[in-house]
């Protein structure tokens, strides 16, 4: 990957052209958003929809949450390793909020839908969820911008949208 030399502030997004003039995000800040938007909209399907199909919605979030984490891990969180002081303990964080969510995740797993256990669990999973997003864009992406230049985020895209490609893999070989 390489370095960014001077800070970016061009926050244009790189991409590839897709149909209807659309473009597919090239730079990882815009992959980790698209993410991001795609989590919480299966965790507010989750919220909105019936007990009848929460398992099912629960079962399909979780897969999309463990794999988002673990490529944005292996990838990202890689990538500004070596960081120190309040910028190295916000990393550590970070590990630490995908593992409550996850187990949180497990434990909703375990619960009847809609009970008020259930719905506390999802409740404090949301406001996780909403946190490390927040933080995240508040924080790393401009850590990204300082350290990359626009190559090296489209790279560092690439090599996410290839690790999450890989997880998305093993997680199907698994349930089938």
């Amino acid at each position: 990957m390489r370095l960014q030399s001077t800070r970016s502030t061009d926050p244009s997004p790189a991409g590839l052209i897709l149909s209807a003039g659309q473009l597919a995000p090239t730079d990882i800040r815009d992959r980790l958003r698209r993410d991001h938007e795609e989590v919480l909209a299966e965790l507010e399907a989750l919220r909105a929809g019936g007990d009848g199909e929460a398992l099912a919605l629960l079962v399909r979030l979780r897969r999309r949450w463990v794999i988002h984490a673990l490529a944005e891990e292996t990838v990202v969180y890689r990538a500004v390793e070596g960081l120190e002081g309040d910028e190295r303990k916000r990393a550590d964080e970070r590990f630490v909020e995908h593992e409550l969510v996850e187990g949180l995740f497990d434990k909703l797993s375990r619960s009847r839908p809609g009970s008020s256990e259930w719905v506390a669990r999802l409740g404090v999973a949301r406001e996780l969820i909403m946190r490390h997003i927040e933080t995240e864009h508040e924080d790393l992406f401009p850590q990204l911008a300082q350290r990359f230049d626009a190559e090296g985020l489209d790279e560092m895209g690439e090599q996410f949208a290839s690790a999450r490609d890989k997880l998305t893999l093993l997680e199907e070989a698994k349930a089938a």
